[in-house]
């Protein structure tokens, strides 16, 4: 008697394995790439993208006194608000849960988020935030507002 051992494959499923071989690993190399870019971009920052640089000029002219506007220093967010008498920059991140607050005019930022306020020096006036805001140093040099370092 001859038992029905056939321990021959077709060809198809050869095929088939190396099909799923092949899209199983090109998955697997998708995933460790969306996973590492960010690690890559965090480690070591690019100086050519907007934001990167340490310092950011604003020329005086397009602030106005009472003016605030928020711009990228290093990546951050940093508000930066003219006055009669100073120019001021803290961060634009609220320390209570990270939303981006605005100024109101009269010495007050808040954010929209949680009705936190700060002072011109980022100071905690009310609200839940539970540190001031980062400071920048800010500086005229000719007819810019510089700010970072």
């Amino acid at each position: 008697m001859t038992t029905g051992n056939n321990s021959q494959a077709s060809p198809a499923t050869g095929d088939r394995r190396n099909f799923i071989n092949i899209a199983l690993g090109t998955l697997t190399a998708i995933f460790s790439a969306s996973l590492l870019y960010p690690l890559f971009r965090f480690l070591w920052p690019s100086a050519d993208r907007p934001g990167g640089e340490g310092r950011i000029g604003i020329p005086a002219e397009e602030m106005l006194v009472g003016q605030s506007r928020i711009v990228l220093v290093r990546g951050e967010p940093v508000l930066v608000i003219r006055e009669t008498h100073k120019i001021v920059a803290v961060s634009a991140v609220c320390t209570h849960l990270s939303c981006v607050v605005k100024y109101q005019g009269n010495g007050v930022i808040s954010c929209p988020c949680h009705a936190a306020t700060f002072d011109l020096n980022g100071n905690v006036m009310g609200g839940p935030a539970p540190r001031p805001l980062t400071s920048y140093p800010v500086r005229i040099e000719g007819q810019k507002i510089v700010v970072g370092s």
